[in-house]
């Protein structure tokens, strides 16, 4: 890698943490999800074991400039285009098995290229990055609550629908287990959001907050359930989950797909507004 870049990219140790945590500050909407990894670990140091995630970092006269997240998904921090770039030849010299690079999209498209990989299974380009700072104007869904632990067989069921149908496959065949737990944790910590129909006890609406640090939260997966749809709920429940979040965090934020105006349209009439353009590449 360092021969790659010609010692242009280099690995982040764990006296970078404080370099890494101002530069992540710079923009937390966009870096929540990097923030809520590094704060977890108390570390910009490697992972453990050969495959543990590490932290790529370009270095300029003043200190770090960029970095890079490389786990199982590749996330760019700060980069522009051309250190996009010099990530991607980077990334593509580690030969990592990767299910995604997504963030800043005009860095997430230069990591892609560079990385010369082939066969992504989608590309998505044009994702705008949205964020509401205070309440929604939007009456909140009446009956919307968080999870509880009783709930996780429904929620489970609910979280795997939307994966299938968001992505095109399920969300069993990269582990079942795996998968159990990214759900149970995330109605541990407070994290998922339901709206139960009361007359067949199905969710009919869920959301969740797939990171969250002390200034951001973002919300992910999203979902109506198909027999519920057009009864104008995704807008109501939205405003239930900006309720909540703002508990946690002063700002909420999501991306979407360019190509999904039904949601773009609900998520600004509930008061988001875009702040910026994500890209994902899934593999």
């Amino acid at each position: 890698m360092h021969r790659a870049t010609r010692g242009g990219v280099r690995v982040l140790g764990h006296g970078d943490t404080p370099a890494l945590e101002r530069l992540l500050a710079t923009d937390p909407v966009a870096n929540v999800s990097v923030s809520a990894t590094i704060r977890a670990r108390r570390s910009a140091g490697p992972g453990k074991g050969r495959n543990g995630a590490v932290v790529l970092g370009i270095d300029g006269d003043n200190g770090l400039l960029a970095a890079c997240w490389t786990g199982s998904n590749i996330i760019p921090v700060g980069a522009t285009p051309a250190q996009g770039e010099l990530f991607g030849v980077a990334v593509g010299a580690m030969r990592r098995r990767v299910a995604s690079i997504y963030g800043d999209a005009e860095a997430v498209l230069e990591i892609f290229d560079a990385t010369g990989w082939t066969g992504a299974r989608d590309v998505r380009a044009d994702q705008p990055l949205m964020a509401i700072t205070q309440a929604s104007g939007v009456q909140p869904l009446a009956g919307a609550r968080l999870s509880r632990s009783g709930d996780f067989p429904r929620v489970e069921q609910a979280s795997a629908a939307m994966f299938t149908e968001e992505l095109g496959f399920s969300p069993y065949a990269q582990g079942a287990g795996q998968y159990r737990e990214r759900v149970r944790g995330l109605i541990n910590a407070g994290h998922s959001i339901i709206a139960v129909d009361p007359e067949t006890s199905e969710i009919m609406f869920k959301a969740e907050f797939g990171a969250v640090s002390p200034e951001v939260v973002q919300v992910q997966g999203v979902w109506v359930r198909p027999s519920h749809r057009g009864r104008g709920l995704a807008g109501p429940g939205m405003a239930a989950v900006v309720e909540r979040g703002l508990q946690l965090a002063p700002t909420v934020s999501l991306y979407v797909n360019s190509y999904n105006t039904a949601a773009i349209r609900t998520y600004e009439r509930v008061g988001f507004t875009q702040v910026g353009t994500f890209a994902t590449i899934l593999f």
